[in-house]
């Protein structure tokens, strides 16, 4: 089937804005140039082994003939008073592939694993953003009456949302549920609804915690060691926030960080030292008394990096010089973890 994912976006914009009732062509209409050459070059590739017409149908309100990529396609232009802007039609006409199409349709339906890529497609169709006052963000979803296959894809994703018979539409909001759209780029499909999407989520400013509440909870999940990154991650808060909240635990000799590469990762376990994997070689390496200059021959480093890296083993209590001013190891009861 090619592009799987693809086609089931495809599969979505047509059930949004196709004619399903036809037997003898697939159709689909949208005024996005980028939405009409996805479902081109989808069913391009769908139906390459097969000879078919394809036709698209370009309608203006004065008449004028706008410049598309669309190739290999008979183009004819049509005046539409009342169109705002320009708008396609797209049509392949062979019974025989309307048929084929709509097994596929019927098959995709059927396999939960692609609700998201049909809902996108579906989305990018019938779907917009509603930004009012006082930050009151929604998605919506047009439709005149509640379809099942819209109720099963909101449901299988965990998408919490009401339909309003009154203004045809299907109501998302609250952060948790904005979350979920993001998780799966249900918007993206569409570059203004992307481009909306984005914006408006990344405007939600934090969910207020009491700082006693989060650094009870950072503090509680730190039995392993964890990354800065992972934690802003797992509690949804700015890097800077909990970047905060692990220095006053520091601070207060609850936790150790330790420094690999250019990531901090953080633990409660006092008898724990986290190293690279370039510190690991350097013990290694250090089966007897050396000096700066073997490690950096080893190495193949200057002298300076060498003796950098051989600092930050001292500074952890591993390592020491003799008196004669080599290197050596030293005895630690600690656990050592490579990262």
């Amino acid at each position: 089937m090619g592009n799987t994912k693809a086609v089931a976006e495809c599969v979505g914009l047509w059930l949004a804005e196709g004619d399903q009732n036809s037997k003898s062509e697939i159709t689909f209409t949208n005024n996005c140039i980028e939405l009409i050459e996805h479902f081109i070059n989808t069913t391009d590739l769908l139906f390459k082994n097969l000879q078919y017409n394809k036709r698209i149908y370009v309608y203006t309100s004065d008449g004028s003939k706008p410049e598309t990529p669309f190739k290999n396609c008979q183009i004819k232009y049509y005046i539409h008073k009342r169109a705002t802007k320009p708008y396609f039609i797209f049509r392949i006409a062979s019974v025989g592939i309307v048929k084929k199409w709509k097994e596929i349709v019927k098959s995709l339906l059927n396999k939960n694993e692609f609700y998201p890529f049909i809902l996108r497609g579906f989305f990018a169709g019938e779907g917009n953003i509603h930004e009012g006052k006082r930050s009151v963000r929604i998605i919506r979803i047009s439709q005149k009456e509640r379809k099942n296959f819209i109720d099963k894809f909101l449901n299988f994703l965990s998408l919490n949302y009401n339909f309003t018979s009154s203004n045809r539409m299907y109501n998302i909001s609250n952060k948790r549920n904005w979350d979920i759209f993001a998780k799966y780029n249900l918007a993206d499909l569409h570059p203004k609804k992307k481009e909306k999407f984005w914006r408006l989520y990344n405007s939600y400013k934090e969910e207020h915690y009491p700082i006693n509440y989060l650094i009870k909870e950072v503090y509680a999940v730190l039995n392993n060691p964890t990354s800065t990154r992972e934690l802003s991650k797992k509690f949804n808060r700015s890097f800077a926030r909990i970047q905060d909240v692990l220095i006053l635990l520091k601070k207060q000799g609850k936790i150790f960080n330790y420094r690999v590469g250019s990531t901090d990762y953080w633990t409660k376990n006092k008898s724990l030292i986290i190293i690279s994997k370039l510190k690991k070689e350097y013990l290694l390496f250090l089966d007897k008394p050396k000096q700066t200059f073997e490690f950096a021959r080893n190495f193949e480093v200057d002298w300076r990096s060498s003796f950098n890296r051989l600092k930050e083993l001292e500074k952890l209590n591993l390592i020491e010089k003799d008196k004669t001013g080599k290197w050596i190891k030293t005895q630690t009861q600690k656990d050592i973890l490579v990262i």
